[in-house]
């Protein structure tokens, strides 16, 4: 007896795969169509010519059975016209689901990213090409936001209505953005999942696509009945923003472990279900979509960086503004300044007043921290100062004038800043007639008052110095609110130099961390007082750059000299 080899069930089930692979390709809903017209029509002209019609046909007339086959072809000629046109696109949108070729979407997708110039433009490409592709009703793209700890929907496209949500560094239309209303505002703000939502620890855990279905919404709140009213709510809203975006299948987009978006794909319109080919497909977008998130978080941080840096330099440049553009003109004193921030802009001030009595002030200040808060502090000082030794230069002659000048200007800032916020501050006032210096020293370092005074002796050839530290005046301004401040009137003779500085200046550090000091700035000024103020204050630069020698500045440097003609 003859037997015959065993059939495996595996090439069975490789020849059905294979089949039903040819069917897809080659039976078409289109061809499927054809193929019942054809039989339909066959069936209908057979039936017209055969039996008692055929010979009914005969003896109306010898051709009457020509005219009917001729007829017959226009009349299926113009239904399947109409089908073809009218009837076929919508079964096939209603069952058969849309073709597309992945490699191009995916071809499409890299070049895209490779000539994005905006990151918004980029994601809503990406949701307009996945809901065009695949017919979905919804397609949203949500991003991690380190600073705000959620994932925020960047881009989101509704069949028919696209929604689009636009970052701070997107370029938008004013008389869009005006014309924008409150109620779009408030449901854009609501299209985001908190980091600990349900639906995102579940996706972190997953390495597959997440299927959601309406039920399972009501299920995620059920389960939930004996929780905490705020847990209850968080996940309420998280189920409210899933049925906003007709959440269907929800994917990880994950780089290095980490989960850095969520691609959320709605129901197809045709109610069909997502086969493997369009998941795979799904999956190989949010790997790209991995890449474009990581790059466009790059690119937002050097945007931010250079945003800043222009900030900042337009802080320095109208920092540099606020400082005197040259010293005012008197017949009695050489006056000279400068400031050289280490950061661009700082918190150092110095400044010249000519006032109306015909006094001229000088003031140098630090302000406490560094950077645009401290730049912002000294604008404040500079103001309250000017306007203050306006109001106050018509009674410089009553006693306790200046230090209640110190006071008001302490009490000013003590109202408008915070508790953290202070000024070393020194302000003097030189009187040319009666050549004397009125000074007050709030908590800053004490200048030099280098006095020269001509020798009597045989030994001619060079003139005999002393200092003083001009330290009276009472702590930081902007602290203490109420604190009492006192002041100090010198005589000023020819020849007398006065250096106010910071202590950019004294804490100067070389390579070695060694600081410049006090004894080495004394002796410098010492043996220049008979340069004049300019010749003075470019000398004390050169010696501080000598002795950094390349030292990084670490802190502003400011000073400003005064010398009696």
């Amino acid at each position: 007896m003859r037997v015959f080899p065993r059939i495996a069930r595996p090439a069975l089930r490789a020849r059905r795969r294979r089949l039903s692979l040819f069917g897809r390709r080659r039976l078409s809903l289109a061809r499927l169509f054809f193929v019942c017209e054809a039989a339909l029509y066959g069936g209908a002209l057979v039936f017209l010519l055969t039996g008692s019609r055929a010979v009914y046909l005969e003896r109306l007339h010898a051709r009457t059975a020509a005219l009917v086959i001729l007829s017959f072809v226009l009349a299926a000629a113009l239904v399947h016209l109409f089908i073809r046109r009218h009837v076929l696109p919508r079964v096939e949108r209603r069952f058969s689901p849309p073709a597309y070729d992945d490699r191009r979407i995916l071809l499409d997708l890299s070049e895209a990213a490779r000539a994005a110039t905006n990151t918004d433009e980029l994601y809503n490409y990406v949701v307009e090409m996945i809901r065009g592709a695949l017919g979905s009703a919804n397609v949203s793209l949500f991003v991690h936001e380190g600073a705000a700890g959620r994932f925020a929907c960047r881009a989101s496209a509704e069949a028919g209505a696209p929604f689009r949500r636009e970052n701070s560094e997107a370029q938008l239309d004013a008389n869009s953005e005006a014309q924008t209303s409150a109620s779009e505002q408030d449901e854009a703000a609501t299209l985001s999942l908190p980091h600990d939502a349900f639906v995102v620890n579940r996706l972190r855990n997953l390495a597959i696509p997440l299927h959601i279905e309406p039920q399972d919404l009501e299920t995620w709140v059920r389960a939930l009945d004996g929780a905490s009213d705020a847990l209850q709510a968080a996940r309420i809203a998280e189920c409210s923003t899933l049925r906003r975006l007709q959440s269907s299948l929800m994917l990880q987009i994950k780089m290095k472990e980490q989960l850095v978006g969520i691609l959320s794909v709605g129901r197809r319109q045709t109610g069909r279900a997502f086969s493997p080919q369009d998941e795979q497909l799904l999956m190989s977008v949010a790997g790209q979509l991995a890449l474009v998130i990581e790059n466009s978080k790059l690119v937002e941080r050097m945007a931010e960086e250079e945003r800043l840096r222009r900030e900042l330099a337009l802080a320095a440049e109208v920092q540099q503004r606020l400082f005197p553009s040259h010293p005012p003109s008197s017949e009695t004193l050489e006056l000279s300044g400068l400031c050289q921030p280490a950061r661009g802009v700082g918190g150092d001030y110095y400044d010249f007043l000519s006032l109306d009595n015909g006094q001229t002030g000088i003031t140098v200040a630090d302000v406490a921290g560094k950077g645009i808060s401290a730049a912002l502090l000294m604008s404040i000082v500079q103001a309250t100062l000017r306007s203050q030794a306006m109001a106050h230069c018509t009674n410089v002659s009553v006693a306790g004038s200046l230090s209640n000048l110190v006071s008001v200007m302490n009490r000013l800032l003590c109202r408008s800043t915070g508790i953290a916020s202070y000024v070393t501050f020194f302000y003097a006032q030189f009187d040319a007639r009666e050549g004397k210096l009125t000074y007050v020293n709030a908590g800053h370092n004490p200048p030099f008052l280098i006095r020269k005074r001509e020798s009597t002796g045989a030994d001619e050839e060079a003139a005999v110095n002393d200092y003083l530290k001009l330290a009276t005046g009472g702590a930081v301004i902007g602290v203490f609110e109420h604190f009492g401040y006192e002041e100090e009137t010198l005589d000023m003779q020819s020849g007398d130099l006065l250096f106010a500085y910071t202590d950019g200046v004294t804490e100067a550090l070389n390579l070695a961390g060694e600081e410049y000091g006090e004894e080495r700035l004394l002796l410098e000024l010492v043996a220049a007082t008979n340069y004049t103020a300019e010749e003075i204050r470019d000398r004390v630069v050169g010696r501080l750059r000598e002795w950094c020698a390349g030292a990084r500045q670490h802190d502003d440097l400011t000073l400003v000299v005064l010398k009696v003609k």
